[in-house]
């Protein structure tokens, strides 16, 4: 079972910080998700939310900020944590990364160029909410690794036709006919933990994900599920 570090994880650091992203990849996850907006700039950036509200305090639209706003932002919880680019991971060195791309199109070029350039096309695994968005990094190379988000379980059969390569479900789409949809389309399975909140694990949750025979799964806290499963 492939572990996701969703967020980056979040068992001792600030989510979405080179901090959490380092500690989960240090204890042996797979891979940490990262999540990529734009700014006013169309500099990429790393935050989950369209307004850095829940985690600086600040409810103003990313996309209505330049790169230099953004990264004058401190965290709440702790103001010795700071926002970071997607440059920022690059440059220290951090490779295995799934990304949430939250705004596709024409803006993945950047990502995938950035990508590119950094030499980690191979290391990284693309995730994706839109079917064109699954062509456009398919047609940039046809050997990337994507991963479909999608916005409903009924999408399956049209993300791996475009080449998806695995295909996410929620927990709480686990049912026997999602699942079997998605063996048929003869691509993997990685599940979205939710027991609450969004990447939290409650009891049993493991032997279910387990069950279910899939090749990945997201989650907060990485230490009981590299624990669990490795």
């Amino acid at each position: 079972m492939k572990i996701i570090a969703h967020r980056c994880g979040t068992d001792v650091f600030p989510q979405q910080t080179i901090h959490s992203a380092r500690y989960s990849l240090k204890h042996g996850v797979d891979l940490v998700e990262v999540d990529i907006r734009f700014t006013k700039d169309n500099i990429p950036v790393v935050i989950h939310d369209a307004t850095p509200l829940s985690l600086c305090g600040i409810d103003t639209p990313v996309s209505e900020m330049t790169a230099e706003q953004f990264l004058a932002l401190r965290r709440t919880e702790d103001c010795a944590f700071c926002s970071h680019t997607f440059k920022d991971y690059l440059e220290c060195g951090i490779r295995k990364i799934l990304f949430h791309i939250k705004e596709g199109g024409e803006k993945l070029n950047t990502v995938l160029d950035m990508c590119r350039d950094y030499g980690i096309l191979d290391d990284v695994v693309f995730g994706v909410t839109e079917v064109e968005d699954v062509k456009i990094v398919k047609a940039y190379g046809e050997n990337i690794k994507v991963l479909g988000f999608m916005p409903k379980p009924e999408c399956t059969a049209d993300f791996a036709a475009a080449g998806a390569d695995y295909i996410r479900l929620w927990q709480k789409w686990l049912t026997e006919e999602n699942i079997e949809a998605v063996k048929n389309s003869g691509k993997k399975l990685w599940i979205m933990a939710k027991n609450g909140d969004v990447g939290e694990v409650g009891d049993g949750d493991y032997e279910l994900y387990e069950s279910t025979g899939a090749d990945g799964v997201l989650v907060n806290n990485i230490i009981p599920a590299i624990e669990y499963y490795k």
